[in-house]
Formats: structure tokens, C-alpha cells, sequence
């Protein structure tokens, strides 16, 4: 197998090195050949140097790319069109903010020989400031076996076969990331759903564990609402994409109804428990909260209304 690591950057050289250094660090098993690409999502070659300074002192290649079109999923989709066109036969995608836990590589290669597949999706588990409030951090569990089919994946932390990206007259699906939605989040989600729909088979690799940074920005309140919020919008645009906009419409009145009268009149109240213990207290007020934010994102799909939070670098 000729296996390609792929990252997409822009403007984050910190984290992009720790990056690197995580992946250079994996045992590559026998018979497998192991390269990187690094996409720099910029009309200029900010993270050169940081790539041949990691080449030099670690021995792989790496391929150092530039995706002046501004969106994550022009570089993502320059990630795979990469590796298909340099004759690679799988793309291993890991975020520029993900340390890639040891034996990572060797788990994701062992996979596609026990369930074969065109993707093989890993975990991903997340890191926070230790200033994070402990009501916010999520309890972290692996919810589903490894060798679970499923019918949608991430854009990170997902090994895909190159045919993915290949042209039909070539024996591939021809498929791309959507770049209309280069600012708006949920481009990787919608890809891997059409993957899905076009007959790929998408696994669930829960010993593939990379580490995800969480930057103190998107610790505070008003951040993880409105994600919540923006999350909620761009699943109703994927189902208007996939069923046509009348069901999509009626699908986002019904769940945003239900979310919010779930987070008034079911959660909210819940958060009582306050009284005697405060700890859960606040967290069940904060999942209240962020049940009221999903059901105000499903309605705000009805009116339009949609955020671009990707134009900015965030994280940096």
C-alpha cells in the first residue's frame, strides 16, 4: 500500500508542528509506503519551512502544497485529488490541531485488511484548557465497537481510498468536498454522506485515537452555544441536499419545536438538582441550553439565515 498522510493548515505553525512531530513518530508497518502532504490553505508558503525543517530531521517526505482558494474543503479535496493523482492508493487525514496517539497508523493500515472498506473512520478524543469549567467538559466514551458500519463520517482522523476521488471512467466515484460551503462548517460531514450514498462502505476504528487541542477561545459559553446553533443549521441544509427543501423545511420545524420545548419544559427544570448538588446542576443547565441553541438553529434554517464562522483562522 502506498499510504498518504495528509494535513491541511493555514497560518498555524505551532500546532502544525506538533502535528507533524506526532505523525513522523509512528512505526510504519512492512510493506506499506508512507509519505506526508502538508495543504497550506494560503496564497503564500507560510508553513515551508516548518515541512522541510520536519523532513530534514526526521527522514519522511513531505510534500508541501499550496490551496489558494480559501475553505477547508478546497483543501481537503486537494488532499485526496494529491494523493490520486501521485498514485497513492489511501489518504490518512488528520487536523493540524490533532497529536496522533502511538500505534495510530499501524491501527488504521491493520483495519483495512480485517473490514475492508472505502473509509475507515477513527476517535478523536478532546483535550481541554485546564481553566475549562469541568461542568463543560463532555464525558468521553467510545459509543459504538470497532467494525461498525456507519453512514456518515468526519473529515478528520478518516483514511479514505483514493478511488473515492478518482474520475467514474477511471473506476472511481468522482466525488468532491462541497467548496459552496467553504465557511459555513459541515463540508466533511456532507462528503462522507454522498460517499455513503454512492455505494462506499464507511467502518468505525475505535483503537485509531488522535488527540484534538481544544484553544481556550472555544471553552467559553457563548461559543459552544452558538456551535450548537450552527451545527443544527447545517444538518438541515444536508438533508435539503439529499431530500429537496420542502422535507428538509418540515423536517427543521419539527425538530427545532421539539428541541426547544424539550430544553424549557424537560431539561431546564432538571437543572434543580442545583439545590443539592451544584456541580451537575450547572451541567444540566448548560445542556438545556445548548438544546435551546439547536432548536433555534433548526428554525433559523427556515429563515435563510446562515453563519460563515471558517472566514477567520481560529485556533491560531
Amino acid at each position: 500500500m502506498r499510504l498518504c498522510i495528509a494535513i491541511c493548515t493555514r497560518e498555524r505553525p505551532k500546532l502544525l508542528r506538533t502535528c507533524l512531530a506526532s505523525v513522523c513518530a509512528q512505526a510504519v508497518p512492512d510493506g506499506i509506503s508512507a509519505e506526508i502532504v502538508v495543504v497550506e490553505n494560503h496564497d503564500m508558503d507560510v508553513s515551508r519551512p516548518i515541512a522541510l525543517d520536519v523532513a530534514a530531521q526526521t527522514g519522511w517526505t513531505i510534500h508541501y502544497v499550496l490551496e489558494p482558494e480559501l475553505g477547508i474543503p478546497f483543501a481537503r479535496d486537494r488532499c485526496g485529488t494529491f494523493a490520486a493523482a501521485e498514485g497513492f492508493d489511501r489518504v490518512l487525514y488528520i487536523d493540524d490541531d490533532e497529536i496522533a496517539h502511538p500505534g495510530w497508523l499501524t491501527t488504521m493500515i491493520e483495519a483495512t485488511r480485517q473490514y475492508p472498506a472505502e473509509v475507515h473512520y477513527g476517535r478523536v478524543i478532546y483535550t481541554y484548557p485546564p481553566e475549562t469549567p469541568t461542568w463543560m467538559v463532555p464525558k468521553q466514551v467510545n459509543k459504538r465497537p470497532t467494525g461498525t458500519v456507519l453512514a456518515k463520517a468526519e473529515g478528520h482522523n478518516t483514511l479514505v481510498d483514493t478511488k473515492v476521488f478518482r474520475d467514474p471512467d477511471a473506476g472511481g466515484f468522482g466525488l468532491h468536498f462541497d467548496g459552496s460551503m467553504r465557511f459555513t462548517g459541515g463540508s466533511d460531514t456532507d462528503f462522507f454522506t454522498r460517499v455513503h450514498d454512492a455505494g462506499g462502505r464507511i467502518v468505525w476504528i475505535a483503537e485509531a485515537i488522535v488527540e484534538e487541542l481544544v484553544p481556550v477561545n472555544r471553552t467559553r459559553f457563548a461559543w459552544q452555544l452558538n456551535r450548537t446553533f450552527r451545527v443544527a443549521g447545517n444538518i438541515s441544509r444536508l438533508h435539503e441536499k439529499r431530500a429537496g427543501k420542502p422535507k428538509a423545511a418540515l423536517r427543521s420545524f419539527l425538530k427545532g419545536i421539539g428541541r426547544i420545548a424539550g430544553g424549557l419544559f424537560v431539561q431546564l427544570p432538571m437543572s434543580a438538582i442545583f439545590v443539592v448538588s451544584p456541580e451537575r446542576g450547572r451541567r444540566q443547565a448548560f445542556k438545556a441550553a445548548k438544546q435551546l441553541a439547536s432548536g433555534l438553529g433548526s428554525l433559523a434554517y427556515l429563515t435563510g439565515y446562515q453563519q460563515q464562522p471558517y472566514r477567520k483562522v481560529d485556533g491560531g
